[in-house]
C-alpha cells in the first residue's frame, strides 16, 4: 500500500500543531495525503488570543501558501478541538472527547521545548500531558497508531544515545504528583537535585514522557520518534521554511547579523541538524509503518515499542566552527539588514576569554547602539539581546561543549520502509547521504530572511554599502585595541627595566 493512500479516509489527531514541527507536520498531510478525512487539531488560547483567533491566524501562516495555492479548500478538513496539554483531561470537552471516537492515528507534537522552561510547567506539559493523552488514547476503539515525538537528547547523561528506553530514578507518576503539590518557585529550588543535576527540564520531562509511553505500549500501538537538532526545510515547503531562534539557530543568527562577536562553545562540536522536512516525512511514514503493522497484528500478540531516531549519525561533516564560518561567508555575500557589525566566526571554549571579549566589546557596543536607538526614540534591544545570548548559552550548558553519539538505525529502518510503500515518492524523498550541504547553508540564510526578519531574500544595495563601511570600522576597532594593548604591555615591559 503507498503511504499516502493509506491515509485515505482516516481520521487523526494532532497535538502541538501550532507549533514548529506541527506546522510542518500539518502542510505535509495536508499537500500530499489529501484523502484524509479529517485532521483535528488541540489548540489552545494563548497571549491574549482566543482558540478560534489563533485557529484562524494558523490557517493564514506563510508556511500553508502552497497548499493554499494547490488545494484552496483543504482546510475544511481541519477541526478544532479546544483544549491544552497542561490540563487535566487536556481541557477538553464531554463534546470534543466524542468527536474523536473514529480517530485511528494521533501525533503527539506538544511540548514546552526551550530549555530554561520552569520545572513545573514542564511537567505538567510534557509528561502529565502525555499520560492524560495516553489515557484518552485508550477509550479511541479505531486507534491504529500513537506516534508520541521526543528527542534525540532523552539522556544527555551519556556520550552515545541509544534507541531505547533510559529509565531515571525518578518515577513519572511521582513527578506529576509533586508538581501537582508544589508551586514552580519551589520546584525550581530543590531542581537540580531532583533531577539528579540533568542538564534542564525539558529533557528530563521528555525521559519522563517516553516512561508514560513505555508503560503503556503493551496497550497502545506506539511509537516514538526523536529528531535531533532540527534546521531549516531542506525542500518543503519551500527551502529555508524556518518558525523560530531556538537552539544553534538563534545562535548563527546572532553571528550573521555582528551581535554576537565570540561564542562560548567548543569550535570543534559537530551538530546533528536534520531539516525540518525530513524529520516530518519520517513522522508521518512511521505513522503508516506502525498503522499496518497493527492492522496486521494477532488480537492475541503484545504491542512492541518502537523508538525511531532521526539524526544524520555518523553523517555529520561540519563542526559548528565550519558551518558559522561558511555562514558568515554568505552573510557578507548577502547581509542582513539587521546587521550591527561585521560578522564574526568566534569561537571559545574558555569562559574566561568569552567573558573578556563580552565585557571589552559586547557590552560597550550594546550601550552604543541603544544610545543610538534612544536618541531616535525607538525601543533600545542590543544590551537585552546580549543578556539573552549569555542566558541563552549557559541554558545550552553541555550541549554547547559535549558531543553526542546518537544511534538512529530506526531512522534508516523507516527509509527502507519507504522504498517499498511510497509508490507516488512523495515521502524520504532525499535521504540524509544525499544531503546538498552549499543547498542546507543557503535554506538557512533564506529562512532568516524571510521567516524570522521579514526582509527581502536579496540585500539592497544600501545594506551591502551599510556592511562595508561596518566592515572598516571593525578593522579600524581591531587595530586600535591592539595598538593600545601593545603598548600597555611595551610600558610595563620598560617600567620593569
Amino acid at each position: 500500500m503507498d503511504i499516502s493512500d493509506f491515509y485515505n479516509n482516516r481520521e487523526i489527531f494532532i497535538t502541538g500543531g501550532t507549533g514548529y514541527l506541527g506546522k510542518s507536520l500539518f502542510e505535509k498531510l495536508l499537500r500530499d495525503c489529501p484523502g484524509i478525512k479529517t485532521i483535528y487539531m488541540l489548540i489552545r488560547p494563548k497571549r491574549g488570543k482566543t482558540a478560534l483567533e489563533r485557529l484562524e491566524d494558523f490557517k493564514k501562516d506563510v508556511v500553508f501558501e502552497r497548499v493554499r495555492r494547490e488545494r484552496p479548500n483543504i482546510f475544511e478538513k481541519v477541526v478544532p478541538i479546544f483544549g491544552d496539554c497542561q490540563h487535566l483531561g487536556l481541557a477538553m470537552s464531554q463534546e470534543d472527547l466524542e468527536r474523536l471516537k473514529n480517530v485511528s492515528i494521533i501525533f503527539h507534537e506538544a511540548a514546552f521545548v526551550r530549555f530554561d522552561n520552569d520545572l513545573r510547567s514542564s511537567i505538567l506539559m510534557n509528561t502529565r500531558g502525555t499520560f492524560e493523552l495516553v489515557k484518552i488514547a485508550q477509550t479511541l476503539k479505531q486507534l491504529i497508531a500513537f506516534v508520541h515525538c521526543s528527542t534525540a537528547y532523552i539522556y544527555p547523561l551519556d556520550n552515545v544515545i541509544e534507541e531505547k528506553i533510559y529509565n531515571l530514578p525518578n518515577d513519572w507518576r511521582k513527578a506529576i504528583q509533586i508538581a501537582e503539590t508544589y508551586d514552580a518557585e519551589t520546584l525550581e529550588v530543590l531542581r537540580l537535585k531532583y533531577t539528579n543535576f540533568y542538564p534542564n527540564a525539558y529533557s528530563f520531562t521528555k525521559n519522563l514522557g517516553e516512561q508514560v509511553i513505555a508503560d503503556h505500549s503493551h496497550l497502545l500501538p506506539m511509537t516514538i520518534v526523536r529528531p535531533a537538532i532540527v534546521a531549516p526545510a531542506y525542500l518543503e515547503p519551500e527551502p529555508g521554511y524556518l518558525e523560530n531562534l531556538n537552539g544553534p539557530m538563534g545562535i548563527l543568527a546572532v553571528k550573521m547579523m555582528g551581535v554576537s562577536q565570540m561564542t562560548y562553545m567548543n569550535p570543534n562540536l559537530n551538530l546533528a541538524l536534520m531539516p525540518v522536512d525530513m524529520v516530518t516525512c519520517c513522522t508521518i511514514v512511521s505513522g503508516c509503518r506502525r498503522g499496518l503493522e497493527t492492522l496486521s497484528k494477532s488480537k492475541n500478540v503484545p504491542y512492541n515499542l518502537r523508538i525511531q531516531t532521526i539524526a544524520p549519525g555518523y553523517l555529520v561533516k561540519y563542526s559548528i566552527e565550519e558551518i558559522t564560518k561558511k555562514m558568515i561567508v554568505l552573510a557578507r555575500e548577502n547581509p542582513m539588514e539587521n546587521t550591527v557589525w561585521a560578522p564574526s566566526a568566534g569561537m571559545t571554549s574558555c569562559m574566561y576569554y568569552y567573558l573578556l571579549w563580552v565585557f571589552l566589546f559586547h557590552i560597550p557596543m550594546g550601550i552604543f547602539y541603544d544610545t543610538l536607538l534612544k536618541l531616535q526614540k525607538k525601543e533600545p534591544m542590543l544590551l537585552k539581546t546580549t543578556r539573552r545570548i549569555i542566558y541563552t548559552l549557559r541554558t545550552i550548558g553541555r550541549f554547547s561543549k559535549q558531543y553526542y553519539e546518537l544511534n538512529n538505525d530506526g531512522m534508516w529502518e523507516l527509509y527502507d520502509f519507504s522504498k517499498q510503500h511510497d509508490e507516488k515518492r512523495r515521502f524520504c524523498t532525499v535521504v540524509p547521504d544525499k544531503l546538498d550541504h552549499e543547498k542546507v547553508f543557503h535554506g538557512i540564510l533564506c529562512g532568516l530572511k524571510k521567516f524570522i526578519f521579514k526582509e527581502p531574500l536579496e540585500a539592497t544595495a544600501a545594506t551591502r554599502q551599510r556592511l562595508k563601511i561596518l566592515m572598516i570600522l571593525d578593522k579600524i576597532v581591531t587595530y586600535v585595541f591592539f595598538f593600545i594593548v601593545l603598548k600597555f604591555a611595551w610600558n610595563w615591559t620598560m617600567s620593569l627595566v
